[in-house]
């Protein structure tokens, strides 16, 4: 009920404390008030203080803002850590009036301050030798590292020469690589056309003057014609058909077969005429037997050939068709003949003066009879 400056503040123990005024411990007790709303989520207890008083130093907007919470003035305020609140709790404890006599308080903090800082402008001062002398090692240490900055620049310019050279050999490298990749499959490619497309140079002779009658030389152009047939037939890989060289054995090779199938068709030809014309082997000769002359030997003579005509039968048909329709005509005429004589042999022996003509012309005979024993 009446006014007092005095008031007390409860901590670890009571603390008495008087204001010059009542108005002033009203304004103080007011601030508190707000700060404990504020930021210390009333945690102090006011007691024996009007609440006329707090509501009077509270206005209603600020009370408002008090109710619902100031973020602002909370994220402003930064609450002191253990370590902090430990060392300010010892360092009061140091002074016996810091709750009693602040000014006292702040008074002692400000000359210790003090003398701290002349300490440390003293130090400050005290070392400058060494500082001048730590510049002069931090000089000397640019200037190093400057040195060996340009060491650096003219290493990494002749590692820079090197790794160019290193480029260079090793594109050297795959160039000779590839080349000898290249000179291996150009070789095999050689390789198969030449043992594939390389004719000896006795078939060569052997299919432009081999003797055809005897059977050496038969043999040998045989021999030679399955060869050029071989040659002749590979199969060439691809690309191989574009090659100037390819094509001229190409043309070779054919200019033997054809000049080959020439000599062949004409030497048979020759063998067929011959065989045809041949009067060695008549009927006159066989005259006791009347039987016709077998051709066992022409037979013999042209088997020798068999392989000849079978080779010209695939590489020139209409050769092989030639000799096959002259080898036909020739032996027709001459079965002609020998038929011909035959029946001639054979009337003059049925009407001749011998005794087995004379036998044969009475034997009485119909016609029909005679003619299919004839």
């Amino acid at each position: 009920v009446k006014e007092n400056p005095e008031f007390d503040l409860h901590f670890d123990k009571v603390y008495k404390w008087v204001a010059s005024s009542t108005v002033e411990k009203n304004t103080f007790i007011s601030c508190i008030w707000k700060l404990n709303q504020r930021y210390l989520r009333k945690k102090i207890d006011f007691t024996n203080v009007s609440s006329q008083l707090l509501e009077e130093s509270v206005p209603s907007g600020e009370n408002q803002s008090v109710a619902g919470g100031d973020e602002e003035a909370v994220d402003e305020y930064q609450e002191l850590n253990a370590r902090e609140e430990q060392d300010i709790e010892i360092m009061m404890e140091g002074c016996e009036y810091a709750i009693s006599n602040a000014e006292a308080f702040a008074e002692k903090l400000s000359r210790e301050l003090q003398v701290l800082d002349g300490a440390n402008i003293q130090s400050i001062m005290a070392s400058e030798k060494q500082v001048n002398i730590l510049m002069k090692l931090l000089d000397e240490a640019l200037k190093e590292v400057d040195q060996i900055e340009i060491k650096l620049s003219s290493y990494e310019e002749m590692l820079q020469s090197v790794k160019e050279q290193m480029d260079q050999i090793s594109e050297s490298n795959h160039l000779i690589h590839l080349s000898n990749t290249n000179n291996v499959k150009l070789l095999s490619e050689i390789e198969f056309l030449v043992s594939h497309m390389d004719l000896a140079k006795g078939h060569i002779k052997a299919l432009q003057e081999g003797d055809l009658t005897s059977s050496r030389g038969i043999e040998a152009c045989t021999n030679a014609a399955d060869a050029l047939l071989q040659c002749m037939n590979v199969a060439l890989r691809p690309g191989h058909d574009m090659l100037h060289a390819v094509k001229q054995q190409q043309q070779r090779f054919s200019d033997l077969r054809e000049q080959f199938a020439r000599r062949l068709a004409s030497h048979l030809n020759s063998v067929f005429v011959q065989q045809g014309h041949d009067q060695s082997s008549t009927l006159a000769q066989h005259s006791v037997e009347l039987t016709l002359p077998n051709h066992h030997p022409f037979h013999r003579d042209l088997l020798r050939y068999a392989k000849l005509m079978e080779w010209l039968k695939n590489t020139d048909y209409g050769k092989y068709e030639g000799l096959t329709k002259n080898y036909m005509d020739y032996l027709s005429r001459l079965y002609e003949r020998e038929i011909k004589d035959f029946f001639e042999v054979a009337k003059i022996k049925m009407t001749g003066t011998t005794k087995e003509g004379k036998k044969f012309a009475t034997l009485p005979r119909k016609e029909s009879a005679v003619k299919q024993e004839t």
